[in-house]
């Protein structure tokens, strides 16, 4: 898909920002609620592009939550006169150029800003700085490249929901919380048939500590050089009461930032970690000032070895293999 035109302040209902999941670029939409179906259009885009999400094709919360965080506030197209508001660390949406006419957005952090001269006419600025963007998706990932800041957007904080989009998410969550509430009431009643050996009671504690027991990730960029596992770890615990195994993956001499996972074992924690990490009214900053920024938020074994790899060497994915497996319960 292209993103071609900006949006202008007319096309009112555009006002969602969604991204699309076959090229993760994120495009200014119109949401609406058929019934059970979300359908997402896309602004400048014939109707074929269209997207119908059904409240039922989400096998679990988990799928539900990574969906519904390609939701988010339209972000604004940063004006000569926001050059001052980019300043390091600024979250960001920029444009990245396939090709004639082929213009996608992905999310970066503004990583320095080479000042240029800014000029007045008519009562107009125009900015000739220069910005360096690491990039957070898209092909450039994980890269810094320079840009003017006509190709910048600037995301907008708040993390209010679209109406639209909250009674979606709701209408799928009771859908998958439904047949997990009766298939627990069916175990339940199984449990009362429980040989003269082991109680119910201690059986039930059994399936209760299985299900939570999963092993989760959060992939963090911009940590500090100086940064410890354990200094993380023991800063993490203070502000959470959370647990975790912090790993920090080898870096570059050229760089100034390190990147590193957080480790734990139960989804409650993670879940209670994510939201200290999202919190915008918190924001964890290294000694350099840079804010830690969360690249992936991972659920199960499987989807954490696969994502290790985009990150780090293979002898670190040697590494990090092991030591997951350390993490794991003994059978």
């Amino acid at each position: 898909m292209e993103k071609k035109t900006l949006l202008a302040e007319s096309d009112y209902y555009y006002r969602v920002e969604f991204r699309a999941c076959k090229d993760d670029a994120w495009y200014a939409t119109r949401v609406s609620l058929e019934g059970e179906t979300l359908k997402v259009k896309y602004f400048n885009f014939p109707d074929e592009y269209d997207n119908a999400f059904r409240a039922s094709e989400f096998g679990d919360l988990e799928k539900l939550q990574e969906f519904g965080e390609r939701f988010r506030t339209l972000s604004k197209q940063a004006q000569d006169s926001d050059c001052r508001s980019l300043a390091e660390g600024v979250w960001v949406c920029a444009c990245h150029c396939f090709g004639d006419d082929d213009l996608r957005y992905y999310d970066a952090v503004v990583d320095g800003v080479q000042h240029g001269k800014h000029y007045w006419k008519a009562g107009k600025e125009t900015c000739f700085c220069t910005f360096i963007l690491f990039w957070l998706q898209g092909p450039n990932a994980g890269n810094l490249t320079a840009t003017t800041i006509q190709d910048i957007c600037m995301v907008q904080l708040e993390r209010q929901l679209d109406p639209v989009v909250a009674s979606f998410l709701e209408m799928a969550r009771r859908k998958i919380e439904r047949p997990a509430k009766e298939k627990q009431c069916a175990n339940q009643s199984v449990v009362k048939f429980c040989s003269p050996e082991v109680s119910c009671h201690d059986r039930e504690d059994r399936v209760i500590e299985g299900t939570k027991k999963k092993m989760c990730m959060i992939l963090i960029a911009n940590i500090g050089r100086e940064l410890c596992p354990s200094a993380i770890t023991e800063f993490l615990h203070r502000h959470t009461s959370v647990s975790a195994s912090v790993f920090i993956f080898p870096n570059l001499a050229s760089e100034v930032y390190s990147r590193g996972a957080i480790m734990l074992d139960s989804e409650k924690e993670f879940q209670k970690l994510c939201d200290f990490l999202n919190n915008p009214n918190c924001i964890v900053i290294s000694s350099t000032e840079r804010p830690w920024v969360v690249l992936e938020k991972l659920v199960g074994l499987k989807k954490i070895k696969a994502s290790i790899g985009r990150f780090v060497n293979t002898s670190t994915v040697t590494f990090m293999h092991k030591r997951i497996s350390s993490l794991l319960p003994t059978k």
